[in-house]
Protein backbone atom coordinates (compact mmCIF):
# COMPACT_ATOMS: atom_id res chain seq x y z
CA UNK A 1 0.00 0.00 0.00
CA UNK A 2 3.07 2.33 0.50
CA UNK A 3 4.56 1.56 -2.60
CA UNK A 4 1.11 2.29 -4.59
CA UNK A 5 0.59 5.75 -2.23
CA UNK A 6 3.56 6.40 -3.49
CA UNK A 7 3.12 5.79 -6.96
CA UNK A 8 -0.04 7.91 -6.90
CA UNK A 9 1.49 10.76 -5.48
CA UNK A 10 4.35 10.90 -8.35
CA UNK A 11 2.01 10.33 -10.51
CA UNK A 12 -0.24 13.26 -9.61
CA UNK A 13 2.59 15.49 -9.27
CA UNK A 14 3.53 14.68 -13.09
CA UNK A 15 -0.63 15.61 -14.11
CA UNK A 16 -0.17 18.39 -12.11
CA UNK A 17 2.85 19.48 -13.60
CA UNK A 18 1.38 18.65 -17.08
CA UNK A 19 -2.15 20.52 -16.49
CA UNK A 20 0.24 23.87 -15.80
CA UNK A 21 2.50 23.20 -18.70
CA UNK A 22 -0.75 23.00 -20.65
CA UNK A 23 -2.56 26.50 -19.36
CA UNK A 24 1.06 28.03 -19.58
CA UNK A 25 1.51 27.22 -23.17
CA UNK A 26 -2.87 28.44 -24.16
CA UNK A 27 -1.90 31.80 -22.09
CA UNK A 28 1.09 32.16 -24.48
CA UNK A 29 -0.55 30.99 -27.50
CA UNK A 30 -2.07 34.52 -26.94
CA UNK A 31 0.67 36.57 -27.44
CA UNK A 32 -0.02 37.08 -31.71
CA UNK A 33 -3.37 37.96 -30.60
CA UNK A 34 -2.62 40.83 -28.69
CA UNK A 35 0.18 41.97 -30.88
CA UNK A 36 -1.91 41.99 -33.90
CA UNK A 37 -4.02 44.79 -32.40
CA UNK A 38 -0.84 47.06 -32.19
CA UNK A 39 0.46 46.74 -35.39
CA UNK A 40 1.57 50.29 -35.29
CA UNK A 41 4.18 49.66 -32.44
CA UNK A 42 7.72 47.60 -32.56
CA UNK A 43 8.64 45.40 -30.67
CA UNK A 44 10.32 47.69 -28.33
CA UNK A 45 6.65 49.69 -27.55
CA UNK A 46 4.58 46.73 -26.57
CA UNK A 47 7.52 45.18 -24.48
CA UNK A 48 7.97 48.92 -22.77
CA UNK A 49 4.30 48.83 -21.43
CA UNK A 50 4.02 44.80 -21.56
CA UNK A 51 7.49 44.46 -19.00
CA UNK A 52 6.62 46.26 -16.31
CA UNK A 53 2.77 44.46 -16.20
CA UNK A 54 3.94 41.36 -16.04
CA UNK A 55 6.13 42.31 -13.16
CA UNK A 56 3.67 44.44 -11.36
CA UNK A 57 1.08 40.95 -12.07
CA UNK A 58 3.96 38.69 -10.28
CA UNK A 59 4.76 40.90 -7.22
CA UNK A 60 1.24 41.31 -6.70
CA UNK A 61 0.93 37.17 -6.86
CA UNK A 62 4.28 37.08 -4.49
CA UNK A 63 2.90 39.68 -2.47
CA UNK A 64 -0.21 37.30 -1.39
CA UNK A 65 1.32 34.17 -1.50
CA UNK A 66 4.32 34.88 1.15
CA UNK A 67 3.16 38.12 2.53
CA UNK A 68 5.85 39.01 5.75
CA UNK A 69 8.32 36.19 4.01
CA UNK A 70 8.49 38.11 0.08
CA UNK A 71 11.58 39.39 1.15
CA UNK A 72 13.77 36.09 2.00
CA UNK A 73 12.75 34.83 -1.54
CA UNK A 74 14.50 38.01 -3.36
CA UNK A 75 17.71 36.56 -2.52
CA UNK A 76 18.23 32.61 -2.55
CA UNK A 77 20.89 30.75 -2.29
CA UNK A 78 22.54 30.48 -4.69
CA UNK A 79 21.27 33.95 -5.92
CA UNK A 80 22.93 33.70 -9.56
CA UNK A 81 20.32 30.87 -10.26
CA UNK A 82 16.81 34.44 -9.84
CA UNK A 83 19.51 36.31 -12.12
CA UNK A 84 19.64 33.74 -15.33
CA UNK A 85 16.59 33.10 -14.91
CA UNK A 86 15.79 36.79 -15.35
CA UNK A 87 18.23 37.31 -18.14
CA UNK A 88 16.67 34.17 -19.94
CA UNK A 89 12.96 35.85 -19.30
CA UNK A 90 13.79 39.40 -20.29
CA UNK A 91 16.05 38.50 -23.33
CA UNK A 92 13.77 35.85 -24.27
CA UNK A 93 10.44 37.63 -24.22
CA UNK A 94 11.77 40.98 -25.86
CA UNK A 95 12.91 38.83 -28.59
CA UNK A 96 9.79 36.74 -29.22
CA UNK A 97 7.51 39.98 -29.39
CA UNK A 98 10.02 41.74 -31.21
CA UNK A 99 10.05 38.98 -34.07
CA UNK A 100 6.33 38.82 -34.24
CA UNK A 101 6.36 42.94 -35.25
CA UNK A 102 8.54 41.75 -38.29
CA UNK A 103 7.78 38.18 -40.17
CA UNK A 104 3.76 35.86 -39.89
CA UNK A 105 3.08 34.66 -36.56
CA UNK A 106 3.31 31.14 -38.14
CA UNK A 107 6.75 31.13 -39.19
CA UNK A 108 8.06 32.55 -35.67
CA UNK A 109 6.25 29.97 -33.63
CA UNK A 110 7.50 26.99 -35.84
CA UNK A 111 11.31 29.03 -35.58
CA UNK A 112 10.22 29.02 -31.50
CA UNK A 113 9.88 25.51 -31.64
CA UNK A 114 13.07 25.02 -31.90
CA UNK A 115 13.24 25.12 -28.39
CA UNK A 116 13.33 21.30 -26.95
CA UNK A 117 16.19 20.77 -29.20
CA UNK A 118 17.76 23.52 -27.37
CA UNK A 119 16.50 22.37 -24.23
CA UNK A 120 17.58 18.53 -24.32
CA UNK A 121 21.31 19.69 -24.93
CA UNK A 122 20.97 22.29 -21.90
CA UNK A 123 19.34 20.24 -19.57
CA UNK A 124 22.06 17.52 -20.03
CA UNK A 125 24.92 19.92 -20.28
CA UNK A 126 23.83 20.99 -16.47
CA UNK A 127 22.22 18.75 -15.05
CA UNK A 128 22.79 15.25 -16.75
CA UNK A 129 19.10 15.01 -17.19
CA UNK A 130 18.57 12.34 -20.14
CA UNK A 131 15.64 12.84 -22.64
CA UNK A 132 13.88 9.04 -22.85
CA UNK A 133 14.07 7.68 -26.09
CA UNK A 134 10.39 8.40 -26.59
CA UNK A 135 11.16 12.04 -25.85
CA UNK A 136 14.07 12.13 -28.43
CA UNK A 137 11.61 10.25 -30.71
CA UNK A 138 9.04 12.92 -30.12
CA UNK A 139 11.15 15.52 -31.06
CA UNK A 140 12.37 13.93 -33.97
CA UNK A 141 8.45 14.03 -34.84
CA UNK A 142 8.12 16.78 -33.81
CA UNK A 143 10.91 18.61 -36.18
CA UNK A 144 9.44 16.82 -39.08
CA UNK A 145 5.82 18.93 -38.61
CA UNK A 146 7.87 21.81 -38.06
CA UNK A 147 9.79 21.07 -41.47
CA UNK A 148 6.29 21.09 -42.81
CA UNK A 149 5.65 24.33 -41.95
CA UNK A 150 8.52 25.51 -42.80
CA UNK A 151 8.15 24.38 -46.22
CA UNK A 152 4.59 25.93 -45.78
CA UNK A 153 5.90 29.24 -44.94
CA UNK A 154 9.23 30.17 -46.37
CA UNK A 155 8.32 32.74 -48.22
CA UNK A 156 7.58 34.61 -45.21
CA UNK A 157 10.88 33.57 -43.53
CA UNK A 158 12.72 34.25 -47.32
CA UNK A 159 11.19 38.10 -46.48
CA UNK A 160 11.76 38.08 -43.11
CA UNK A 161 15.38 36.57 -42.80
CA UNK A 162 15.85 38.77 -39.29
CA UNK A 163 12.50 38.02 -37.87
CA UNK A 164 14.18 34.19 -38.29
CA UNK A 165 17.33 34.87 -36.83
CA UNK A 166 16.03 36.57 -33.55
CA UNK A 167 13.05 33.93 -33.33
CA UNK A 168 15.85 31.58 -32.85
CA UNK A 169 17.48 33.40 -30.50
CA UNK A 170 13.97 33.56 -28.21
CA UNK A 171 13.83 29.79 -28.59
CA UNK A 172 17.72 29.31 -27.01
CA UNK A 173 16.38 31.83 -24.05
CA UNK A 174 13.03 30.17 -23.31
CA UNK A 175 14.62 26.45 -23.29
CA UNK A 176 17.58 27.94 -20.69
CA UNK A 177 14.63 29.59 -18.84
CA UNK A 178 13.30 25.87 -18.38
CA UNK A 179 16.06 24.21 -17.46
CA UNK A 180 17.14 26.89 -14.44
CA UNK A 181 13.82 26.32 -13.54
CA UNK A 182 14.06 22.95 -13.15
CA UNK A 183 17.60 22.67 -11.84
CA UNK A 184 16.67 25.43 -9.30
CA UNK A 185 12.78 23.48 -8.58
CA UNK A 186 13.01 24.13 -4.81
CA UNK A 187 13.92 27.74 -5.38
CA UNK A 188 10.96 30.15 -5.88
CA UNK A 189 12.16 31.76 -9.15
CA UNK A 190 9.06 33.97 -10.45
CA UNK A 191 10.92 36.82 -8.54
CA UNK A 192 13.72 36.21 -11.15
CA UNK A 193 11.00 36.32 -13.86
CA UNK A 194 9.85 40.04 -12.19
CA UNK A 195 13.39 41.06 -12.03
CA UNK A 196 13.40 40.60 -16.20
CA UNK A 197 10.48 42.19 -16.85
CA UNK A 198 11.39 45.57 -14.83
CA UNK A 199 15.32 45.22 -16.54
CA UNK A 200 13.29 45.09 -20.06
CA UNK A 201 11.23 48.69 -18.87
CA UNK A 202 14.18 49.80 -17.51
CA UNK A 203 16.16 49.13 -20.81
CA UNK A 204 14.00 50.56 -22.90
CA UNK A 205 13.03 53.49 -20.69
CA UNK A 206 17.07 54.14 -20.66
CA UNK A 207 18.24 53.49 -24.38
CA UNK A 208 14.98 53.22 -26.36
CA UNK A 209 12.47 55.46 -25.18
CA UNK A 210 8.73 54.58 -24.28
CA UNK A 211 6.44 55.85 -26.90
CA UNK A 212 3.44 57.45 -25.43
CA UNK A 213 0.23 56.09 -26.16
CA UNK A 214 -3.63 56.53 -26.05
CA UNK A 215 -5.18 54.49 -22.70
CA UNK A 216 -7.03 51.85 -24.10
CA UNK A 217 -3.54 50.65 -25.56
CA UNK A 218 -1.71 51.04 -22.15
CA UNK A 219 -4.65 49.10 -20.73
CA UNK A 220 -4.46 46.39 -23.91
CA UNK A 221 -1.02 45.98 -22.96
CA UNK A 222 -1.12 45.67 -19.52
CA UNK A 223 -3.81 43.23 -19.96
CA UNK A 224 -1.54 40.82 -22.48
CA UNK A 225 0.98 41.19 -19.58
CA UNK A 226 -1.21 39.51 -17.33
CA UNK A 227 -3.04 37.41 -19.55
CA UNK A 228 -0.68 36.22 -21.98
CA UNK A 229 2.56 36.14 -19.49
CA UNK A 230 2.56 36.74 -15.99
CA UNK A 231 -0.35 33.95 -15.40
CA UNK A 232 1.37 31.31 -17.80
CA UNK A 233 5.04 32.33 -16.05
CA UNK A 234 3.68 30.98 -12.78
CA UNK A 235 1.62 28.25 -14.18
CA UNK A 236 4.98 27.25 -16.09
CA UNK A 237 7.30 27.71 -13.44
CA UNK A 238 5.18 25.50 -10.98
CA UNK A 239 4.80 22.30 -13.92
CA UNK A 240 8.45 22.77 -14.20
CA UNK A 241 9.07 21.45 -11.20
CA UNK A 242 7.03 17.92 -11.45
CA UNK A 243 7.89 17.71 -15.55
CA UNK A 244 11.15 16.85 -16.89
CA UNK A 245 12.66 19.65 -19.14
CA UNK A 246 12.05 17.85 -23.01
CA UNK A 247 8.45 16.86 -21.76
CA UNK A 248 7.67 20.07 -20.66
CA UNK A 249 9.13 22.45 -23.76
CA UNK A 250 7.49 19.77 -26.46
CA UNK A 251 3.63 20.79 -24.68
CA UNK A 252 4.65 24.33 -25.01
CA UNK A 253 5.39 23.22 -29.02
CA UNK A 254 1.42 23.31 -28.89
CA UNK A 255 2.03 27.20 -29.58
CA UNK A 256 2.80 26.55 -33.27
CA UNK A 257 -0.97 25.59 -33.54
CA UNK A 258 -2.34 27.52 -31.10
CA UNK A 259 -0.93 31.14 -31.92
CA UNK A 260 -1.81 31.11 -35.49
CA UNK A 261 -5.13 29.78 -35.21
CA UNK A 262 -6.13 32.65 -32.26
CA UNK A 263 -4.94 34.88 -35.21
CA UNK A 264 -6.59 33.72 -38.02
CA UNK A 265 -9.86 33.39 -36.01
CA UNK A 266 -9.64 37.03 -34.79
CA UNK A 267 -7.38 38.87 -37.27
CA UNK A 268 -8.30 36.58 -40.12
CA UNK A 269 -4.42 35.80 -40.72
CA UNK A 270 -4.90 32.65 -42.64
CA UNK A 271 -2.20 29.80 -41.80
CA UNK A 272 -1.57 27.49 -44.88
CA UNK A 273 -2.65 24.05 -45.03
CA UNK A 274 1.51 22.79 -44.67
CA UNK A 275 1.05 24.76 -41.69
CA UNK A 276 -1.82 22.79 -40.50
CA UNK A 277 -0.85 19.36 -41.36
CA UNK A 278 2.80 20.35 -39.58
CA UNK A 279 0.74 21.50 -36.88
CA UNK A 280 -1.08 18.00 -36.82
CA UNK A 281 2.10 16.21 -36.29
CA UNK A 282 3.74 18.38 -33.28
CA UNK A 283 0.13 17.29 -31.80
CA UNK A 284 0.63 13.97 -32.08
CA UNK A 285 4.45 13.97 -30.86
CA UNK A 286 3.19 16.12 -27.70
CA UNK A 287 0.54 13.82 -26.90
CA UNK A 288 2.33 11.03 -27.49
CA UNK A 289 5.04 11.97 -24.93
CA UNK A 290 3.09 13.01 -22.73
CA UNK A 291 1.42 9.94 -21.81
CA UNK A 292 4.44 8.20 -22.23
CA UNK A 293 6.19 10.43 -19.82
CA UNK A 294 3.16 9.69 -17.29
CA UNK A 295 3.52 5.70 -17.63
CA UNK A 296 7.41 6.00 -17.16
CA UNK A 297 7.03 8.41 -13.89
CA UNK A 298 4.70 5.77 -12.29
CA UNK A 299 6.94 2.72 -13.46
CA UNK A 300 9.82 4.59 -11.80
CA UNK A 301 8.21 5.54 -8.46
CA UNK A 302 6.85 1.86 -8.37
CA UNK A 303 10.14 0.32 -8.55
CA UNK A 304 11.43 3.00 -6.09
CA UNK A 305 8.65 2.17 -3.60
Amino acid sequence: MVAAARSSGYRSRYLWGVACCCLATLGWSLSGLFVRWVPELDGWGINGYRAPATAICLLIYLALRYRGELGRHFWPKPPQALLAVGIFFGVGSTLYVYALTMGTVASVSVLGATSPFFAALLAWLVMRERASAVSLAAIVVALIGVAVVVQAEMSALATGFAAAVISLGYAFCFAGQTVWLRRYRDLELVPGIALGGLMVFAFVVLFVGLPPLPLWQIGLLALMGLVQLALPLIMFAEGAKHVPVVPAMLIALADVVLNPLWVWLVHGEQPSAGTIGGGALILSAIIGATLYENRRQRGAAQQEA
